[in-house]
């Protein structure tokens, strides 16, 4: 018996899926909680499975209702999504034209869609639970032809309407046998118009090379040091140690934030436009720690007006505690600082700019640096590095973090 049914859309992959790689079925995937997500435009599932899962989401339904099953007997539950904004149609193709397969289809953005689903307050997009027609191979689906959303139980359609449904919309598909199933069945999805084909693979960008040496900044010696690199891979800081010259291959128009630590040195920190110069040479030059040196700590910037640290202050951050970490008896002021520009030193600013260096602090006792090592303060807009901004990128810059260091 079949329902009509919901189409549902998958990525546009017109490979079946080898039974080796297709998700084992159990009885998880009886529920709407364990539905099998298809990725491909072929579905192949060798063995239906028995039963109706954990739950039986779907019963005491009336025989001669439209949109539902009676009730689930041997079913799976599927999910997808569309790969373009199209006319979505697919076959259920039994293995064993003996099988009488019903299937129903939801949409699935909705929240608590299982639960709501079981508690009827989420009704099937498409139905079809006519009897199987073994003139045609007992296979059933939709087609554009087919001028139904519903099929009722009975002699009936074997295809209700297609779908017309948005890029990457997220449909539910639920199949059931009402008698025990005799074998599996292949799912195909089509779309018209069809996805685009896959782009073909470019060329390998062109790479440039990376080439950093440390040195004493006095003598211009080489001095080993570890390092902190934001922006060579994407979404990721890269660290380095035990080295005085580190060489990395990298693609073109990088702009890289450059972070260097030695024990008995101040940190030091780099900003390196993209080019797409064959060579990128950097040379970082460490200063011994001194008591009451005072360091900006290049780009821990904040949101205006709030206290939450900036994406892209994550390798400051982190080069801020790498120097912690290398020199255990060194103490520091975390000072915190606000654009304010032709205001006056207000509360607020005192407020705000303690907060943000109160996140630093705090970030650094996560991460396990002793509490009688740092202070904190905030010093509001009394000490802007620009009184008056000219653009955002000044603006950032007085939203800042400062360190001084206390003693060594």
């Amino acid at each position: 018996m079949k329902f009509p049914r919901t189409s549902f859309f998958l990525l546009p992959l017109l490979i079946a899926v080898p039974a080796s790689a297709q998700r084992a079925l159990t009885q998880a995937n009886g529920d709407c909680t364990g539905a099998i997500f298809i990725p491909d435009s072929v579905y192949t599932c060798n063995e239906a499975v028995r039963g109706f899962g954990n739950i039986l989401e779907i019963k005491e339904n009336p025989s001669d209702e439209k949109q539902w099953f009676e009730r689930e007997h041997h079913s799976t539950w599927y999910k997808f999504r569309s790969p373009v904004k199209t006319t979505l149609s697919f076959d259920i193709i039994p293995k064993n034209i003996d099988d009488d397969i019903d299937f129903l289809v939801f949409e699935g953005a909705i929240p608590g869609i299982c639960d709501k689903i079981q508690s009827k307050q989420v009704a099937p997009i498409r139905t079809n639970i006519s009897r199987n027609d073994k003139a045609n191979g007992s296979i059933c689906g939709l087609r554009k032809d087919a001028p139904d959303n519903y099929v009722r139980s009975g002699v009936g359609s074997s295809f209700s309407r297609a779908i017309e449904v948005e890029e990457g919309q997220l449909l539910y598909l639920v199949i059931d046998y009402q008698d025990r199933p005799l074998d599996g069945y292949t799912i195909r999805f089509h779309y018209d118009p069809p996805p685009p084909p896959p782009t073909p693979e470019k060329d390998e960008a062109p790479k440039q090379q990376l080439v950093i040496n440390v040195v004493d900044a006095a003598s211009g010696k080489p001095v080993v040091a570890d390092l902190t690199i934001q922006g060579m891979v994407f979404d990721k800081v890269v660290e380095a140690k035990g080295k005085s010259s580190y060489t990395y291959s990298m693609d073109t128009y990088r702009n890289l934030k450059i972070g260097c630590v030695r024990e008995g040195y101040m940190f030091s920190s780099m900003k390196v436009k993209g080019s797409v110069d064959p060579v990128v040479n950097v040379e970082m030059k460490l200063t011994p720690i001194k008591a009451g040196e005072h360091v900006v700590l290049d780009d821990i910037n904040f949101v205006g007006n709030e206290a939450k640290v900036m994406r892209s202050s994550e390798s400051s951050m982190l080069v801020l505690l790498r120097f912690m970490q290398a020199n255990p008896r060194v103490k520091v002021e975390i000072q915190g600082h606000v654009n304010g520009p032709t205001f006056k030193n207000t509360k607020e600013f005192i407020e705000l700019s303690t907060a943000r260096a109160k996140t630093v602090y705090d970030f650094l006792l996560v991460n396990d640096i002793e509490p009688e090592r740092i202070t904190y303060a905030g010093l509001g807009n009394s000490q802007m590095i620009y009184p008056e901004p000219k653009n955002k990128e000044q603006s950032e810059a007085n939203r800042r973090v400062e360190v001084k260091v206390l003693a060594n």
